[in-house]
């Protein structure tokens, strides 16, 4: 009686456990991490490599730092490297407002991290007698990063940060920082303006501007590719986060309300039309089986 006592509270344990990491799961936002352009002089040896750098560490931010870990899924660099190719498009460089709503669409992000490094420098001051003294050597930077809405094509916010590292010690004249200790130097401080630039999202109160923007009244919208016996393909798949099962409402959606004073478009007239469940489920489409109508371009809406 004992061990069928134990059993149930743990088949209860894990149950409640395994409703517990969906909800939570399906609460984060997902987001794609560009890569970070370097504005800087472009004097420097290790121009090439700043950039990289500092959008490593942007990422390793975003994936240590619990805050940050639960409110975003991270699309990997390998998954987003991949699809740009496939899809011909750049993975480096300025990211226009079309290729930022193609990534959106493709991977299912809500927004895209892009950033920059705005200035670096260093600069060494040093002191003495007959060529023997002392020197300090210091390296300042400064870092930006923009969250690009993929729904809108639209920056959100812009959060910038500084950082310095001083280096001090003996010289002799006619000596000069090696480029070991110089990409030292510059690695440290890029590494740490990039962590100062997270800290100041985290802390800033942005965090509660983009979860509130994230979770709209509609859920996550797809349209219909196309529509045979009672099923229904949607550009929406495992890169959006469906998983079998996912409930959807069909709608149709009628002309576009456009204002006659700003031309601002206001939403288009909606008619529900139907309602499906997910049967199958690709990385970038999933087959839906619905009731009522359905044809292709009608919009889909998760529940």
């Amino acid at each position: 009686m004992r061990q069928i006592l134990r059993r149930a509270a743990l088949a209860s344990g894990a149950l409640l456990l395994a409703s517990a990491i969906p909800v939570h799961a399906q609460g984060k936002i997902r987001l794609a991490i560009w890569e970070v352009e370097n504005n800087a002089e472009s004097r420097w040896w290790f121009f090439n490599d700043m950039g990289p750098a500092a959008r490593n560490q942007i990422d390793t931010e975003f994936s240590e730092n619990t805050t940050l870990s639960d409110k975003f899924t991270i699309v990997e660099r390998d998954k987003l490297n991949l699809i740009m190719k496939e899809q011909g498009l750049a993975a480096s460089g300025a990211l226009d407002p079309q290729t930022a709503a193609k990534i959106g669409k493709i991977l299912g992000v809500r927004y895209i991290l892009v950033g920059g490094i705005d200035k670096f420098n260093i600069q060494t001051t040093r002191g003495g007698i007959a060529g023997i003294g002392g020197s300090m050597t210091q390296a300042q930077a400064t870092i930006n990063i923009r969250l690009i809405d993929t729904t809108t094509a639209e920056r959100i916010l812009a959060v910038q940060g500084d950082a310095e590292v001083k280096k001090g010690g003996g010289f002799i004249r006619g000596a000069s920082l090696s480029r070991e200790n110089e990409w030292g130097l510059a690695s440290e401080t890029i590494q740490k303006a990039s962590k100062a630039t997270v800290a100041k999202f985290v802390s800033g109160g942005y965090l509660d501007r983009l979860t509130t923007a994230a979770t709209p009244a509609k859920g996550l919208e797809g349209r219909i590719i196309k529509t045979d016996a009672g099923k229904a393909w949607i550009n929406l798949g495992a890169n959006a986060g469906l998983k079998v099962g996912d409930k959807f409402t069909v709608f149709s959606v009628g002309e576009a309300l456009i204002d006659p004073d700003t031309g601002v478009k206001l939403g288009a007239d909606e008619k529900q039309t139907g309602s499906g469940a997910v049967l199958e489920v690709q990385d970038l489409y999933a087959i839906i089986s619905y009731t009522g109508s359905a044809k292709a371009k009608d919009t889909v809406r998760k529940q």
